[in-house]
């Protein structure tokens, strides 16, 4: 443990300069148990990474298991419980709000609320993971969970729109993104060859929240106040992210120079992978927000309309941390395609379902696929990533313009129910994910032409 989680002097020589180029294998080879691919080597065609081959040495080491990895796994998990499990659970707040505290409010109205909140996570995210690079997890993650902590009390004695906006929309959404950053940084300093199935399991701390907070939101809503049951959700925080401050700490040097990177763009496969999440993210979330709503529109209860919630959440559970493990043995890159093409073609099926048990089975199945194509950015993005150091930079980057697409995509999605129907919010939501998954052809087919290869 020791050996593995130091560095020695040539090691930190070269830091600047980590090696990405993989050695292809193809999946002929992968059967047949070669040990080069056990090793996780893959070659990209990408010629920006072609010069940093040439300049860098061969070697770098990650511990990828023991102890305190393992530990850092745990602290992300939680992070990413209260981060994107609490994002996960606004299909909750959205059919309270439009039935009970914000009445006079539409579909949009309300979407906006978790839609601030989600581009407040993403935005945050450009400059929490510069941060995170130059001088640490715990400069951040502390002060993070202060904030949202605070934030979530303060929403528990919110009376007005404008209200929940400020203090569940950008404070909450702020504090969210300045966890959620480092936390995917700093798992690409401990793993490597299981990078995959540590993400997966990473992210899956928000499947679990996603499961756990709706069902103790429906629970307590029926028992108690609105401003108890959110100030039970923020007690609950409180203990959880003491662990994740006690456990999350960097493995390597603090990164030094210029605060953002741009020179990253000049790297074609970056800026594709970086494209195509912005449209994906533009019609991810879609589902999330209005299934519950949808739901009482085929008569379904209030209460099993939020249940529906913890159904599609639960269900991402395994669909973020399989996929994870696979990713590692047939390419993440080439996985990463085949999950945003099932999630788009199950948004379209969302057009025929006309029935509670239909959608049922649907949620399910989108949870799943959904869970999937969450988990696998961060891993895919890492992989291009030249220099460990600058990971959180490099996933910063690319959540800030994503933020734009968190902000509008779900009020769009609103506008268009409000004015068109679910039809019109199904379509664009189904439209985005096929442009995302287009362009995240693109950049695979840049990366590596060869079709059947690991990457």
């Amino acid at each position: 443990m020791a050996k593995a989680d130091s560095i020695n002097s040539k090691e930190f020589e070269t830091l600047n300069n980590t090696p990405q180029a993989r050695s292809e294998k193809d999946f002929g080879n992968l059967t047949a148990g070669n040990p080069d691919i056990e090793e996780g080597t893959i070659v990209g065609d990408d010629p920006a990474l072609d010069t940093e081959k040439q300049e860098v040495p061969p070697e770098i080491t990650f511990p990828d298991g023991g102890l305190q990895a393992w530990l850092i796994v745990l602290g992300t998990a939680i992070s990413m419980f209260c981060s994107f499990g609490y994002v996960n659970a606004f299909g909750v707040y959205e059919s309270y709000y439009l039935t009970v505290i914000l009445k006079d409010k539409t579909a949009d109205d309300i979407a906006w609320i978790g839609s601030i909140q989600i581009a407040f996570i993403f935005g945050s995210g450009l400059f929490a993971g510069s941060i995170f690079d130059r001088y640490g997890a715990r400069i951040i993650i502390i002060p993070a969970s202060i904030l949202l902590v605070t934030s979530i009390m303060l929403t528990s004695i919110c009376k007005e729109y404008y209200q929940f906006l400020l203090c569940q929309g950008i404070l909450g959404g702020l504090s969210q993104g300045a966890l959620y950053t480092p936390a995917i940084g700093v798992i690409g300093q401990y793993f490597n060859k299981k990078r995959g199935a540590a993400m997966g399991l990473v992210v899956a701390g928000s499947s679990l929240g996603g499961v756990i907070l709706p069902i103790m939101l429906a629970n307590l809503l029926e028992k108690t106040t609105f401003g108890w049951t959110v100030r039970a959700i923020g007690f609950l925080f409180a203990g959880l992210l003491t662990i994740t401050c006690f456990t999350v700490v960097e493995r390597l040097p603090h990164r030094k120079g210029t605060f953002f990177l741009p020179e990253a763009f000049k790297n074609v496969t970056y800026s594709l992978l970086v494209a195509a999440f912005f449209f994906i993210l533009w019609g991810l979330f879609t589902p999330f927000f209005f299934i519950p709503t949808y739901a009482l529109n085929l008569g379904m209860s209030h209460s099993m309309s939020i249940y529906l919630v913890s159904i599609l959440n639960g269900l991402s559970f395994p669909g973020r941390v399989l996929p994870g493990i696979l990713a590692d043995k047939l390419g993440r890159l080439n996985l990463m395609i085949v999950t945003p093409t099932i999630t788009l073609l199950l948004i379209w099926c969302w057009l025929a379902i006309d029935s509670a048990t239909g959608l049922i089975v649907l949620t399910a199945f989108f949870g799943f696929w959904s869970g999937s194509v969450i988990s696998l950015f961060p891993a895919v993005m890492a992989q291009i990533v030249p220099n460990p150091r600058e990971m959180g930079t490099y996933i910063g980057m690319a959540m800030g313009i994503s933020g734009v697409a968190g902000l509008t995509g779900s009020p769009i999605a609103g506008a268009l129910l409000t004015h068109y129907g679910y039809t019109a919010a199904i379509a664009f939501s189904g439209s985005c994910m096929a442009v995302g998954t287009f362009l995240l052809v693109i950049a695979r087919l840049h990366y590596n032409r060869k079709i059947f290869v690991v990457v």
